[in-house]
């Protein structure tokens, strides 16, 4: 071993003045990554943030498309009925009009009133109805 110390001994400042510059590079080195990686945690956590807000608003509009198609499914249900309503009503008009002209056929009071002139609104109401 005495002879790595006698080997050692002329370069002993050049050798700690290496250690030294090691260390200092080591040291920076480390406060380098510690900063980088703290500055990509906080990029992480940013991110994590917005992507949050990102699925929250997301969520909204899968519930805003729900109502609009609950929304839709309730429509077409309305003019389904509408549509119901709208044969209804003209099943009656055909009946009404099938009713005057029975009673014009079979009562005179009726073909004499029909023969009278009428109030322009009754007697388009009452030729709709034919």
């Amino acid at each position: 071993m005495k002879w790595l110390s006698n080997l050692i001994t002329p370069f002993k400042s050049e050798l700690l003045a290496m250690i030294g510059v090691l260390a200092i590079c080591g040291i920076g080195a480390t406060v380098a990554a510690y900063l980088h990686i703290q500055r990509q945690n906080d990029q992480i956590a940013t991110l994590d943030t917005r992507v949050g807000d990102l699925v929250s608003a997301n969520r909204g509009w899968a519930d805003r498309y729900a109502e609009q198609d609950r929304l839709r499914a309730l429509e077409q249900k309305n003019v389904l009925l509408l549509q119901d309503k709208l044969a209804l009503i003209e099943q009656q008009g055909v009946a009404s009009s099938a009713q005057i002209k029975e009673l014009e056929k079979s009562n005179a009071e009726v073909r004499e009133l029909m023969a009278r002139r009428l109030p322009p609104d009754l007697r388009r109401l009452l030729e709709q109805q034919r």
